[in-house]
């Protein structure tokens, strides 16, 4: 329906819409050129900024009728930011870079506008099978991811402990395993080196999870949307590694405490042996720590529990377009560009991460820029989506039915019961 509104009422309108957050048109001086203004919003890591400066700067060549103006956010601000400005499906920003399970809480909220379908046919297409899962909803994608999250199927290795002791990598779950239970050293609840440390709020979910699929169980039902660890292969598997902790002291959960580093760190630091943790921490190992690949650590494939090749991913970060955008063809524009393979290359390569198409993540440019990331990449085709949940409650419910466990004796039957109810209550 057509409504007449007064001049007064369009005035307020652009003013909101300008306090909002929204992109604007700006005429040229003494002309009537305008460049359409979009607002990018990111959060703040030194490769990332730099990398989306490089993106933003080409694509504003290829295009000077359209400027990106980034703005990148400390990362707790940055996602109580998000949320808040999807929440009022107006404000904020006209791109965001998203975290595949933000995208699951807001793409059925009309606060993001669906990608389109032509741009999504040729990703599709050349995408591996987790990629693009999260940002999926009722029959439209919400999202092009720019990463394949990996968390599982890598492993940290204190290099020079292993030279020094003569000590082969591990090759199979049971000969890191058993590195791990000879060589930790732990006294009297102390530890002065861990052996296999898998405590992290990432680490946990999908080491855990991989550890069902590649025995061949699941832990999938309704298509993704409903959870069930109440299996033999789920109970064993949580048993397993709560016994790692408790009786094997391979590690602790300090971490969950609020009292320890997340695992990569004790890598770095050489406190660690061994800690399964996504590559992406390679280049976080030499920023943060000072600590060196090839020299410091090492990156290996991580050893399968079972027989199968298989693992388990979510969808990462993310870029979408607001709903509430003045201009969502120039957004996605800008989009697309960056899903350009030799600029996702070149993306990946930048942050340290793993591109989502497989041309890109196979593709000799990556593969000899980044040599350490091979063993993933081999694998890459085995791994399958984690559900349609948004991981952070799946990480936080996970994580405290296995304190409860280490500290309070909680047995596996109640726990997969209650980890079972806490996940369908939140599953998309």
């Amino acid at each position: 329906m057509k409504r007449k509104l007064s001049v007064f009422v369009l005035v307020a309108a652009a003013l909101m819409v300008l306090a909002a957050g929204c992109s604007k048109k700006e005429g040229a001086a003494g002309g009537s050129a305008q460049t359409v203004n979009l607002r990018f919003w990111t959060h703040q890591n030194i490769p990332w900024n730099d990398s989306n400066d490089r993106l933003a700067a080409g694509f504003m060549q290829e295009n000077p009728g359209i400027k990106i103006e980034i703005e990148a956010f400390p990362y707790a601000d940055f996602e109580q930011k998000t949320q808040t400005a999807l929440a009022s499906k107006t404000g904020g920003a006209d791109i965001f870079e998203l975290w595949g399970g933000w995208i699951l809480d807001f793409a059925p909220t009309g606060a993001l506008s669906p990608a389109p379908d032509a741009m999504i046919n040729v990703i599709k297409n050349d995408s591996y099978d987790p990629v693009l899962a999260g940002v999926y909803h009722d029959g439209k994608y919400y999202g092009v991811p720019i990463e394949f999250n990996q968390e599982g199927a890598g492993l940290l290795i204190l290099k020079p402990w292993f030279e020094e002791h003569g000590v082969a990598y591990p090759k199979t779950w049971d000969e890191m395993i058993d590195i791990a239970r000879k060589y930790r050293i732990y006294n009297n609840g102390t530890f002065e080196l861990k052996g296999w440390n898998f405590i992290s709020n990432d680490t946990l979910v999908f080491t855990y999870t991989a550890m069902i699929v590649s025995r061949g169980g699941n832990f999938l039902e309704d298509g993704g949307h409903r959870f069930n660890f109440d299996t033999p292969i789920g109970k064993e598997a949580l048993q397993t590694l709560v016994d790692y902790v408790v009786k094997d002291h391979l590690t602790d959960i300090s971490t969950f405490l609020g009292s320890g580093f997340d695992n990569e760190y004790e890598v770095f630091n050489g406190t660690g042996l061994m800690a399964p943790r996504g590559f992406w921490t390679i280049p976080t190992g030499k920023e943060m720590y000072g600590s060196e690949y090839g020299i410091d650590f090492d990156y290996i494939a991580l050893p399968f529990y079972g027989p199968e090749k298989k693992w388990v991913a979510e969808t990462g970060w993310s870029q979408a377009v607001n709903s509430g955008t003045q201009y969502p063809e120039e957004s996605w524009k800008f989009v697309e560009y960056c899903h350009r393979t030799e600029n996702l290359i070149q993306m990946a390569i930048d942050r340290g991460m793993i591109p989502p198409q497989k041309s890109a993540a196979t593709s000799a440019a990556y593969l000899n820029a980044l040599p350490y990331v091979k063993p993933i990449v081999d694998v890459l085709d085995g791994a399958q989506h984690i559900g349609y949940i948004n991981t952070d409650v799946m990480k936080v419910a996970l994580v405290n039915v296995f304190v409860d466990m280490v500290q309070s004796g909680l047995n596996v039957d109640a726990a997969v019961k209650r980890l079972n109810d806490e996940l369908n209550a939140a599953a998309k």
